[in-house]
């Protein structure tokens, strides 16, 4: 019995930090896209989510007002986009990163469970609640 792929996660500027990769260096799964990497700094998010959604990637991201955006919102959902974003309130640094960790065993389950494209919040406890995008 095969199993589906692993989801790749791609990390966006909010949540490609030292911390964040640290965290996530040598855990069970595949690598974890970042965007430093792959992308400029000033590249606009209606340019990378095509790019990602493209290579299978799921984006992390902390920026909560992303699916108000109207372009990106459009963007979103014309890619094909699977967007988890973290409101972890109050949590920098470690705890942040450590959020992270805590939530990827329910992001694989999403990801396994939720058609794209979707937008789902990710709690402090690692719970993931789906948005309706309307």
């Amino acid at each position: 019995m095969s199993s589906a792929p692993e989801p790749v996660f791609f990390l966006d500027r909010t949540l490609d930090t030292a911390l964040v990769r640290a965290a996530l260096q040598g855990r069970p799964g595949p690598p974890v896209l970042r965007h430093a990497e792959l992308f400029e700094a000033a590249t606009p998010d209606a340019e990378w989510l095509p790019a990602v959604t493209a290579r299978g990637g799921f984006v992390l991201t902390q920026e909560r007002r992303l699916h108000y955006n109207p372009l990106e919102l459009q963007v979103l959902r014309a890619s094909g986009a699977g967007t988890f974003i973290f409101v972890a309130k109050g949590l920098t640094g470690a705890g942040l990163a450590e959020c992270v960790v805590r939530a990827l065993p329910r992001l694989r389950r999403f990801v396994g469970r939720h058609p794209r494209p979707f937008v789902a919040k990710v709690y402090v406890d690692g719970s993931v609640h789906p948005l309706d995008l309307g």
